[in-house]
């Protein structure tokens, strides 16, 4: 478990991506967690507009430690895969 601080900031936000979410515009198709990160995976429609509405929803935090990271994934192969590892049906 993170210090409280940490996980507190986490939940926060978690909270921001959680406003930002919507099937005509982007979905988190799912997440990560271990060795001290979390892994937040979202497909997107439109990467510009994703930009906008993530730092509207921050606006007034305080600043995250994280890497923002753009990709296409039209086939969303990578969820598939996550998928595949899991032996979900």
């Amino acid at each position: 478990m993170p210090p409280i601080q940490v996980n507190e900031s986490m939940m926060k936000l978690d909270g921001a991506l959680g406003k930002i979410e919507r099937l005509d515009f982007c979905v988190e198709a799912y997440r990560r967690m271990g060795c001290g990160l979390r892994e937040f995976v979202f497909y997107v429609g439109d990467r510009d507009k994703f930009m906008a509405e993530f730092n509207a929803s921050v606006s007034g935090h305080e600043r995250y430690p994280i890497e923002i990271k753009f990709y296409k994934d039209e086939s969303w192969s990578e969820f598939q895969e996550l998928i595949d590892d899991l032996g979900v049906v």
